[in-house]
């Protein structure tokens, strides 16, 4: 076996192990599984109800709303929920169990590669649920159970790109009471320059170019396609571009960073 292939081979086993080990935690631990779990129901319902009646106010169709609107929000909820992986390495490091980490013969990209891992089996759970709620709200997929899984997939794509990306800021900024004031704010700027809530065109002139450039525009706009077996590739090719450009330069600055301990 060659020095790459062996380096791969380690890398996977050390990240399933470091992916276990962090699930075991989520399990011993079920009070942290609240905020990726039921807060995103709470929203759902909470921007359904209001926008919902908002629109019907002003004339919409209630039911092409929340056709529009529930893939937005399926897409905000990943991404208020991929800051939890970089505040999770941080609090790693913080306990000193990032330093034991170092100290062993594993590989240094399975630590983020096992959270991400262990953050993917969430956000596909977050999905799940989502969707079973969503169904009861009215919101309709009509391409079947092959659509249901593109859509989880499409969630848990996305959420891993920024939770990428949420590691590498964390790791730069070090503090976690700081992290986690800094990583929120452009989750929550996403989804409202974007449209999640209302078409581009419907926003601000000066959102207008920025939305339509938006990672969430691109991923919302994939679900909205496959649940209205709409066409998909234009917004498919955006946000394989979008999560690409996300996932692989910052993944690998926050590994180098992970490994330097600093």
């Amino acid at each position: 076996m060659s020095t790459g292939v062996a380096a791969v081979s380690r890398a996977g086993r050390d990240s399933v192990l470091l992916a276990g080990r962090q699930l075991r935690v989520l399990r011993l631990n079920p009070g942290r599984l609240i905020y990726p779990l039921v807060q995103p129901v709470v929203l759902l319902v909470l921007f359904v109800s209001v926008l919902g009646n908002l629109a019907l106010s002003h004339g919409a169709a209630g039911g092409a709303y929340r056709q529009f609107l529930i893939p937005g929000i399926l897409i905000q909820n990943a991404a208020l929920t991929a800051p939890g992986t970089g505040l999770g390495l941080l609090r790693d490091a913080g306990s000193g169990l990032a330093d034991r980490f170092r100290s062993l013969p594993m590989s240094r990209s399975a630590v983020l590669i096992g959270r991400l891992a262990a953050d993917g089996v969430v956000f596909a759970a977050q999905a799940v649920l989502l969707l079973a709620v969503a169904a009861l709200l009215g919101f309709r997929v009509r391409s079947g159970l092959p659509g249901l899984v593109a859509i989880v997939a499409v969630a848990v794509g996305f959420g891993l790109a920024l939770a990428v990306v949420s590691a590498w800021f964390a790791l730069l900024i070090r503090d976690a009471e700081a992290a986690e004031r800094v990583l929120y704010f452009p989750a929550i700027a996403l989804a409202f320059v974007s449209s999640a809530f209302a078409p581009a065109s419907d926003l601000a002139g000066w959102m207008q170019p920025i939305a339509r450039l938006s990672p969430v525009t691109a991923a919302a706009g994939v679900i909205r396609s496959v649940a209205g077996t709409g066409p998909v590739a234009a917004p498919l090719l955006h946000l394989g571009l979008w999560v690409a450009g996300l996932a692989v330069g910052p993944g690998i600055l926050a590994v180098r960073r992970w490994a330097r301990g600093s």
